[in-house]
């Protein structure tokens, strides 16, 4: 997965993760997994773990709520992991930190994001930081496109290839990106149509965004993320499908 679509990945799961109340949630407990450094730092918990498919490959995943800036937050990251393999070097710019090692038998993707930098810029500074696990099998099944699409509801733009596919049972959600040629706008009108010739209503205000629109239907979300690729003649289209607990 390329960067632009890792970020996309993490803004609609974070959005998703929001609207549960009933995901694995342990606001008070530290991380169970990965490295010292996410058990023993006292401002780090773990919001969220759950086990996820991306492509054709497994993984788990922890995400982990961390009380502190981003660069603080990777410095951390780059004294606990000097000691294992580097296989994607350490990298950051104002929102966004990463890398990729190997910690023992297990390929560790490391992703931090500064949400508050990207979208609420006068906040105080925090970190959400994303932990992907994997065997090394795995990690190769999931570099890979997906062989085919997945998601059924809403079915693909027509004409566009199926480029990453994300899910977890646990949080029933399944999140899937498409390239095709044909502009944004155009794909958006095609998704509103269809979404709402099938009883889908649109959640967020009209003109609210031109990027990103959310519908439901019944105990079903679906956030529909489509942004220009390229040269503008082709857009990249982002689904999250998922449903809602109500017991």
């Amino acid at each position: 997965m390329t960067t632009y679509k890792t970020i996309v990945i993490i803004l609609l799961a974070a959005v998703a993760l929001s609207l549960s109340a009933t995901a694995k949630v342990f606001w008070t407990r530290p991380a169970a997994r990965g490295h010292a450094v996410l058990e023993t730092t006292p401002d780090w918990k773990t919001v969220y773990t759950s086990s996820v498919r991306i492509n054709d490959g497994q993984g788990d995943l922890t995400i982990i709520g961390c009380n502190e800036p981003l660069g603080a937050v990777m410095t951390k990251l780059r004294q606990a992991y000097a000691s294992c393999k580097t296989l994607s070097n350490f990298r950051q710019n104002e929102t966004l930190g990463w890398a990729r090692l190997r910690e023992g038998g297990a390929i560790v993707t490391l992703l931090a994001l500064a949400p508050n930098l990207a979208m609420a810029p006068n906040t105080p500074e925090q970190t959400m930081l994303f932990v992907l696990t994997q065997t090394p099998g795995n990690f190769d099944k999931s570099r890979g496109p997906p062989t085919a699409p997945c998601l059924r509801d809403p079915s693909p733009y027509p004409g566009s290839r199926v480029q990453t596919y994300l899910t977890s049972e646990e949080s029933q959600m399944q999140l899937e990106i498409y390239v095709a040629t044909a502009r944004p706008e155009a794909v958006q009108q095609y998704y509103e149509s269809t979404l709402l010739s099938q009883a889908w209503t649109r959640l967020d205000p009209a003109g609210a965004s031109a990027s990103l629109t959310i519908y439901q239907k019944g105990t079903a979300l679906c956030a529909l993320l489509v942004l220009p690729s390229g040269t503008g003649s082709e857009s990249t289209i982002t689904v999250l499908h998922k449903l809602l607990k109500t017991e």
